[in-house]
């Protein structure tokens, strides 16, 4: 069976794109999780975070499975959804969609690009919770705000956020890369506080309109972006006064920068998170069993321009960060 791939990005967060919607694939669960592990491995294969499979959907334009490298399968993803989203409208002529995933159902649309030849898709994401019990985390108490959990860190305050995806954020002075790898690591290995493991956020204030966010992905390890660890990195900086409602705020990573607007209503707290879709190239490969190393052809020129203009943006918040950092 030969499988068609997309390359793409969300901030540096890099997925391999499968569109079972135009192509009757039939794959098992078995197959997508072998599928993912082959074609994530960065030393035998094309390399990625993770596999987004796009599918048809009853209560949307399409359907988006998300699996991390290893082959989990976790609730939702930030990126990957821009991603997904920019495609779904492409196939179906459309600026907005509906975008289901595994535990509700998102709006996306293109919006004015966030740099000059960088795609840029807006979402809204409205599934935010406050309940220790939402991640699941076993605590004492109901929410976690701001608080040591002694088995992660002795020094560090945690807030506990779920936005369908479980996070915990720390507000720290300066970001330690071995110190975050430590603490994601014992947070995702220690089941009697959490149970189905958890992404972990370090977030460095720059000022009231500028972060920058680090992350432990849980099936990934440390990532260049994640997107919901910075919408809940985000919200934690707006609801400890580090950064205000209402209010556009630059959210910088390892893989570029995110544009975020933290609002409130009678449901609940909501985010407007605006972000690139980059395409960087496709391949295609025959799925045998098992697969072969080195499975993908690629045609690395079929977005040279599209990638060329998402480096200058990089390299641009690079500049600013110097500045600030």
């Amino acid at each position: 069976m030969d499988i068609k791939t997309l390359k793409c990005h969300g901030s540096g967060n890099d997925f391999i794109l499968i569109d079972e919607i135009t192509n009757d694939y039939n794959f098992s669960e078995e197959d997508r999780v072998e599928i993912t592990k082959n074609l994530c491995d960065r030393k035998m294969s094309v390399g990625a975070d993770g596999v987004l499979f796009v599918l048809n959907s009853s209560k949307g334009h399409g359907r988006m499975r998300i699996f991390n490298a290893d082959g989990s399968e976790p609730e939702m993803c930030g990126n990957g959804l821009r991603c997904v989203g920019r495609y779904v409208m492409e196939l179906v002529n459309k600026k907005e969609v509906l975008i289901e995933t595994m535990k509700t159902v998102y709006t996306v649309k293109k919006v004015e690009n966030i740099f000059k030849g960088v795609a840029t898709i807006e979402i809204i994401i409205d599934s935010v919770s406050f309940e220790a019990a939402d991640l699941p985390m076993i605590s004492h108490e109901h929410e976690v705000s701001m608080k040591k959990i002694e088995k992660l860190s002795d020094t560090l305050l945690f807030s506990a956020i779920s936005i369908t995806n479980p996070h915990l954020v720390a507000i720290v002075d300066e970001i330690s890369e071995g110190q975050l790898q430590e603490v994601g690591y014992k947070a995702n290995n220690t089941p009697e506080i959490l149970p189905k493991g958890v992404n972990v956020n370090f977030v460095k204030v720059i000022d009231s309109q500028n972060i920058y966010v680090k992350t432990y992905e849980r099936g990934v390890g440390l990532t260049k972006a994640c997107g919901t660890g910075m919408t809940a990195s985000v919200i934690s900086a707006v609801i400890n006064g580090k950064c205000a409602m209402n209010e556009e705020i630059n959210i910088f990573n390892d893989g570029g920068m995110i544009k975020c607007t933290v609002c409130n209503n009678d449901k609940g707290y909501f985010v407007k998170f605006v972000g690139n879709a980059t395409y960087q190239f496709t391949g295609n490969f025959k799925y045998t069993k098992p697969l072969p190393k080195h499975p993908i052809h690629y045609d690395y020129d079929s977005y040279k321009a599209e990638t060329e203009c998402y480096e200058k943006m990089f390299l641009y918040t690079r500049e600013i960060i110097k500045k600030v950092l």
